[in-house]
C-alpha cells in the first residue's frame, strides 16, 4: 500500500487543525496584545476571510482523502468542524462587519457622550456576536481535534509491525 494518500491526509489535517488552534490561541491573542487596535482589526480583517475559509472547507477535503473508511463519529465530527468554520464565514463574519461598519460611521458622524450613549448598544451586539464566533470557532477545533482520534485508529493499520 503506497504512503502517498495517508502522508497527503496527515498533512492536510496537520495544516487545518494547527493552522487554526495556532491562529486561535497562541497568534490572534499576542497580536492583541502587540498591536493597536486600528491594526490588530486590519490584521484581523484580511485574515479571517481565509482562517474561515481553511475551517469550512479543509473538513470536506478531509473527507474527500481518507485513506480509511469514514465513520459515522468521524464524518461527524468532520461535519461539526466544517459547519463551524462556515457559519462564521457566511453569517457570522458579515454581520460583525456591519457593525464596526456602522460604528465607524456612528464615530464620524457624533462624538463625546452622544457618541457612548449611541456606541453601547453597538458595542454589547457586536459582543455578543463576537462570543458566538468565538464559540463557532471552537467547534471546529474541538470537531478537528475529534476527527484526528479517529484518524489515527484509522491509520494505525498503516503502521508496519
Amino acid at each position: 500500500m503506497s504512503l502517498l494518500k495517508p502522508t497527503t491526509h496527515l498533512l492536510l489535517y496537520s495544516f487545518a487543525f494547527g493552522g487554526t488552534t495556532f491562529y486561535s490561541y497562541v497568534a490572534s491573542p499576542l497580536a492583541f496584545k502587540a498591536l493597536g487596535r486600528e491594526h490588530f482589526a486590519a490584521l484581523q480583517n484580511k485574515v479571517f476571510p481565509y482562517f474561515f475559509q481553511l475551517q469550512s472547507f479543509s473538513p470536506a477535503l478531509l473527507a474527500l482523502t481518507a485513506p480509511f473508511a469514514l465513520t459515522t463519529g468521524s464524518i461527524a465530527a468532520l461535519v461539526t468542524a466544517s459547519v463551524g468554520g462556515l457559519t462564521n464565514l457566511c453569517w457570522l463574519l458579515p454581520y460583525t462587519r456591519r457593525i464596526k461598519e456602522e460604528r465607524k460611521a456612528l464615530a464620524d458622524r457624533v462624538k463625546g457622550d452622544e457618541l457612548e450613549t449611541l456606541d453601547g448598544p453597538l458595542r454589547k451586539e457586536f459582543g455578543k456576536y463576537h462570543g458566538l464566533s468565538l464559540l463557532f470557532n471552537l467547534a471546529n477545533c474541538c470537531g478537528m481535534l475529534a476527527y484526528g482520534v479517529y484518524m489515527c485508529r484509522g491509520l494505525v493499520r498503516y503502521v508496519p509491525k
